[in-house]
Order: C-alpha cells, then sequence, then structure tokens
C-alpha cells in the first residue's frame, strides 16, 4: 500500500463515521418527540464523534499534502 492509499483509506473511514454521526443526530428531533427514543441519541459522544472525525479528516488530508510535496521534491530533484 502507498501513502496516498493508506491516507484515503484514513479519510473514507473519517467519512464513515461522519455519516453515521450525522443519521443519529437526524434522529434527535423524534427523540425529543418520543419518550422512548429519548436515550438514544447521547449527544456528548455524538460531539467526541464528530471532532475524532474532523481531527481524523485533516491528519489524512495533511498527510497527502506532504505526501504529494515530497513526491514534488523528488521529481524535481531527479528531473
Amino acid at each position: 500500500m502507498t501513502v496516498f492509499e493508506i491516507a484515503l483509506e484514513g479519510l473514507n473511514r473519517a467519512e464513515a463515521v461522519l455519516e453515521g454521526t450525522a443519521g443519529r443526530l437526524a434522529r434527535l428531533p423524534l427523540a425529543l418527540e418520543d419518550p422512548l427514543l429519548e436515550d438514544t441519541v447521547n449527544l456528548s459522544a455524538e460531539m467526541v464523534a464528530l471532532l475524532e472525525a474532523r481531527n481524523h479528516f485533516q491528519i489524512n488530508a495533511r498527510v497527502l499534502r506532504t505526501a504529494a510535496d515530497m513526491e514534488r521534491h523528488l521529481l524535481d530533484v531527479l528531473g
């Protein structure tokens, strides 16, 4: 696996976490209307998941940027 593939996999995982969290948060209005569903959404846990997804996305984007810069510099040195 290349650095690019690893970083893209990290971005895909961060996106999956984001989509899952968004889906659970979308159920929040239903939980507010139905007292039986009230405990289905833990806002603290969802916020932590959103922050982790953001951090993972930023980190993997930096990895991609750094790998592209390194590849470009290598081509400049060799070319």
